[in-house]
């Protein structure tokens, strides 16, 4: 087989929502990475299904403080916060059904969310929680995250992908700013990453190639 193509497959792979792992890290249990999650959202890939019972769980930690989250494939999708819920509850939005997903855990100061294949399924607010440790345990900044070893479900992981430039239909390198309010404008990325509903700090998402947001 040539070169050609084998690009021309790959190139087509990517286009039918094949997920290309040459990005991805495979998951260690066990093992410390150093890891901002404030400032870089966490992205897990899995092909665990639903009914399985078979759990994505990370330590969390800041210093000597730790915490734990993930999802739990039972024959509801279940999540868990440590000392903010009590034990695994249902996800307020079940995912998408799909044989191989991926999951985007992003952390900010007042809020944990959980996203699964572009769809969010859970914005969590850490005041509105009935355990008083919950702002304070996970309202500080993280440093280093954890795969535990009861994490069966984790394959892979990486950062949610960034693009650093990108183009508006019908200009060149465009921005938001650069469209009328109300204007409907066409996002790309040359990394085939969607604009996260025309975030400011540019946090790309999924694998189609374009999409359509209200410029704001």
């Amino acid at each position: 087989m040539s070169i050609n193509m084998i690009r021309l497959l790959l190139f087509t792979a990517t286009l039918c929502g094949t997920v290309d792992l040459t990005d991805w890290t495979a998951v260690e249990r066990n093992v410390n990475i150093p890891w901002d999650l404030e400032g870089t959202p966490l992205q897990i890939k899995t092909d665990s299904t639903l009914g399985s019972n078979v759990i994505i769980f990370f330590a969390v930690y800041n210093g000597n403080d730790v915490t734990y989250t993930g999802v739990k494939f039972s024959s509801q999708m279940h999540y868990i916060i440590t000392y903010c819920t009590s034990g695994y509850t249902d996800l307020p939005v079940q995912p998408p059904v799909g044989v191989d997903t991926i999951w985007t855990f992003t952390k900010t100061e007042t809020a944990f969310i959980i996203t699964c294949n572009n769809v969010e399924v859970l914005n969590y607010l850490f005041e509105e929680s009935s355990d008083t440790q919950c702002v304070t345990r996970w309202g500080i900044d993280v440093d280093e995250i954890l795969f535990k070893s009861a994490d069966k479900a984790s394959d892979y992981y990486r950062a949610e992908p960034r693009c650093s430039t990108f183009t508006v239909d019908g200009s060149t390198q465009g921005t938001w700013a650069a469209s009328p309010t109300g204007t409907i404008a066409t996002i790309e990325c040359a990394a085939t990453h969607i604009l996260d509903q025309g975030n400011a700090s540019l946090i790309w998402s999924g694998f189609i190639p374009y999409t359509t947001r209200p410029a704001s």
